[in-house]
């Protein structure tokens, strides 16, 4: 039996985590880059998200092809928290472009996700 609000939930943290990775990027190409407000409070709960996606095996939405993409986006997503959680938050140099890869990622799964949604 399908789980609709397993994958409704799926769907919507690929969307946070496109979001997010956005606006990590537009922060990283500003004059005086630096991190988001609320950072870790946002991206804790998408690195928790992200780990039970990885866990479980049957019925998701996120193709596994992707789940590698997956742990990348976790582990970009728990060094953000740190570096915000840090006593002079700042934002890592190379954080920009991992950003700006994963969130292209994020769209193209996205993308599948609705083409598949739509054939089925």
């Amino acid at each position: 039996m399908t789980n609709f609000n397993s994958h409704y939930s799926d769907t919507e943290w690929i969307d946070q985590v496109h979001q997010l990775l956005f606006e990590i990027v537009r922060s990283s190409l500003s004059d005086k880059p630096k991190l988001p407000e609320e950072l870790a409070e946002r991206a804790l709960p998408l690195a928790q998200k992200a780990k039970i996606i990885q866990e479980k095996a049957d019925g998701q939405v996120i193709p596994p092809d992707s789940l590698e993409w997956v742990g990348k986006v976790r582990q970009l997503l728990l060094d953000l928290s740190r570096a915000s959680l840090a006593d002079i938050p700042r934002l890592p140099v190379s954080m920009g472009q991992r950003s700006l890869v994963l969130a292209q990622t994020a769209k193209e799964i996205k993308d599948k996700v609705t083409e598949k949604n739509h054939s089925s």
